[in-house]
Order: C-alpha cells, then structure tokens, then sequence
C-alpha cells in the first residue's frame, strides 16, 4: 500500500491510498469465492457453479464487495500510520470500482481536530448580567393565576348580553371560501370575549349576543404560506350563542392559601412564593453569568473548527425537536422549519463545538477532573429523582453508551465553574 498525505486546511487532510495489483486480485478472488458457494443459478448445483459463471451474473457485486473490503482493510492502517484521528467520518472519493488485473486507488478526506493553544483561561472580563426588575409584582401574578385556576363558571341572568370578560359557549359552522358547503361540520367550544383565542375578529362578532341567538359573518383569514404565495381567504361562520357565563374567583385569604397549598395562611404562602421567585431569578442571572463567561473564553482563544463537527452537532439538536414536533404539525411545515433551523441554530452549534473542545484543554492544564465517585453521586441523585436504584439506573447508563456523555457534561460543568470564579466581573 502506498500512502500520500495532503494538508488541504487547518483542521483536513486527504489521503491517497493506492493499493497494489496484488492485493486487488486477492480480494476479489475471496470475494468471488464466497459468492460461488452462495450463488444459485439454474443448472449449476450450489457451491459448484464455475467463476466465469458466477463473475457473469454477480460481477457488478463483486466489485462494490471488493471496495468496500480494500477501504476497509487499508484507510484504518492509512490513518494509523499517518498518526491521524478523524473527529468525524472520514469522506470517500474513490474514483470508480477496482478491476481484476490492475492496482486501485482511492483518495479520503478527513478532519481532525484542532491544535489548540490556551491564550487566556483566568481573569476573563465579563460584565454580570443583571435582570430587569419586572414591571408586575410576580408574587402577585402568580397568586393571580392560582385564582384564576380556582374560579368558576357561573352562568348569567337569562336575557345578559355578551361583553369582553364573559365565557361563551357556541356553536358554530365555518364555509371556507371555494370549499363545497358540506365539508365543514357544526362545532362546539367554550370562548372567553377578549382572550385572543380565535381568529382576528371573531370574537368582536359575539359581543352583544345573547343566549340562543345566531348570527352570519364573514371574516378575512390571515395571509396564506408565504413560501407559496398562497392568498388569504374569506371564511363565512353560522354561529349559535348556547349560553354566556362568568367567571367568579375566590377572596385571597388564608382559606384561599388552605386550598391551594401546604400553607396555613395566605402571608406564609406569599412569602414562599417571593423565596421562589428570588431563587429563580438568581439561578437565571447566574446561568447567564456562565453563558457570559463562556462567549468571553471562546473570545480569547480562537481556533478552527472542523465543519463536520458543526454539522453533526447541528444534525443532533434539530434531530431532536423534529422527533418532538413530528406528530404534531404537518410534514410539509415540519419541512420548512427545519430548513430554518439550519440557519438560525448553527451559530449555536458552532459554539457548543468549541466549547467542547476547549474543555478537555482547559482541564488538563488547570489539572480538573471527574471522579468515579462523582458520577455515582450524579447517577444517586437521579435515580432517587426517577424511583429507581443506583445499580439500575447505572447498569442503564452503561448498557446506552451514555457514560462517558455524563463524564464529559460534569467535567463541562466543573470547567465552567472554575472559569466563572477566575472571571474579572464589572458592573456590580
């Protein structure tokens, strides 16, 4: 075998493997020979069927068998003897399929990872993030909500009419404009007036109706796709206005506190509230002190990425909302939006891959490690977390391949940790 080496950019290399007559002749004979004792052709008893026979209805297999048996026995042997790591799968160019009688040869392109010199690590210069003070008390938003949870539709004196604030029950039958009148069918739902539930203008139509009264009304729909240019339609509604109801809250005290929490009194329940909303926001400010720190030290240490990496990263996260979204919402949609992550999540990519390589950097100089002990300690406080045993949930972990992913996010975090406590904070 004969090996050539290309530096074609910082992070890639191409090799060229040219394999020797030799050993062409030697794989395909292999290859053939386990195709004949396989092969079932009529008039020919199995395993006795001539080459010429076999090479004549199987040629075209034998030689992408051959293939993939020459890369597969010489680009391992290629990168161990150029000393190179690809971080990625490495790239084929081959240019055709080998022939009996005559030397192959094959070009791969690869990336590798990058030499990386740590400019700065400590005293990073990061301005603390700090949150704007929130316009509404959120104690008290949230005692609101827990209200509004508890209230109750009450139904309005006969002959009420409609107003924003009321809960409607109707019915109601939409004619989509160039759709046949029968293809919609008579619908029920609950509205609240002035909620924003509906379409622009719908609920406008309903103010002022009073119980068993039906209305027509045509309303514009929002603009079509505009990926496909399609135009908005009208849309006709036959609606029934079954009943109009109120919603009456509770009085905020302490029995109020008794019905929706642990808490005696209401006082005992706002000062939880507050110790919650306090340990929020700090957990935010400090996830955004790390994201801080972060982009300060991928800043000062520059270096090339390897592309695939990026890619694989990026393949991985929109994997993953696709697989949440898939049922949901129509492929064709689905479709589009993915096109849209691939432009708005790579700079993301981009950065969880540096951040990953400089890690290991950063941990080997500052001399950070992840003991076994602390990863049983992580594993102990998620089984009890999920119900099940230590052993278990590690024998789990184990049998998935998702060791090491653990190791390498503790290790992140410890990273991280470090580089935030060495950080030059300003703006305090």
């Amino acid at each position: 075998m004969h090996l050539e080496v290309e530096e074609t950019g910082p992070v890639e290399r191409k090799l060229r493997i040219e394999i020797p007559t030799t050993d062409v002749d030697a794989a395909f004979e292999g290859v053939y020979r386990e195709l004949g004792k396989k092969a079932r052709i009529r008039g020919f008893r199995p395993g006795k069927v001539p080459r010429s026979v076999v090479e004549k209805y199987y040629g075209e297999q034998a030689r992408s068998e051959v293939l993939e048996r020459l890369v597969h026995a010489t680009l391992p042997k290629a990168l161990k003897d150029a000393e190179l790591t690809p971080v990625v799968e490495p790239r084929l160019e081959p240019p055709g399929t080998p022939n009996e009688g005559e030397a192959f040869a094959y070009e791969a392109t690869i990336e590798i990872r990058p030499t990386i010199e740590l400019k700065q690590v400590g005293g990073l210069s990061v301005k603390r993030p700090q949150l704007p003070e929130p316009e509404q008390d959120p104690v008290e938003q949230h005692l609101e909500e827990l209200r509004l949870g508890q209230g109750q539709l009450l139904d309005e004196p006969e002959g009420t009419s409609a107003s924003r604030g009321h809960f409607v029950v109707i019915h109601y039958k939409a004619q989509l404009e160039g759709q046949p009148p029968d293809k919609h069918k008579n619908q029920e739902t609950t509205l609240e007036l002035g909620g924003g539930q509906s379409l622009p203008g719908f609920e406008d139509e309903l103010v002022g109706m009073v119980a068993d009264q039906e209305r027509d009304f045509e309303l514009s729909l929002p603009a079509g796709d505009p990926e496909t240019q399609e135009p908005p339609k009208n849309a006709t509604f036959h609606v029934k206005l079954i009943a109009i109801k109120r919603r009456e809250l509770p009085e905020l005290d302490d029995e109020f506190a008794k019905d929706v929490s642990e808490f005696a009194t209401l006082q005992e329940l706002r000062d939880d509230l507050a110790q919650r909303v306090r340990a929020g926001r700090e957990a935010e400010e400090k996830r955004l002190l790390r994201e801080a720190v972060v982009d300060a030290l991928i800043e000062a240490n520059p270096f090339p990425v390897p592309e695939g990496l990026v890619s694989k990263q990026l393949a991985n996260r929109i994997g993953r909302a696709a697989s949440q979204l898939h049922k949901q919402i129509p492929e064709e949609q689905l479709g589009r939006m993915i096109a849209s992550w691939r432009e708005e999540w790579r700079p993301q990519a981009e950065r969880d891959v540096r951040l990953s390589l400089l890690v290991p950097e950063i941990a080997k100089a500052q001399e950070i490690e992840v003991s076994a002990e602390a990863v049983d300690e992580h594993l102990r406080r998620v089984a009890k977390e999920r119900g099940r045993s230590l052993s278990a949930l590690k024998r789990s972990y184990r049998e998935q391949g998702l060791l090491d992913a653990l190791e390498g996010g503790l290790l992140e975090e410890r990273v991280v940790e470090f580089l935030v406590s060495e950080a030059t904070l300003s703006g305090t």
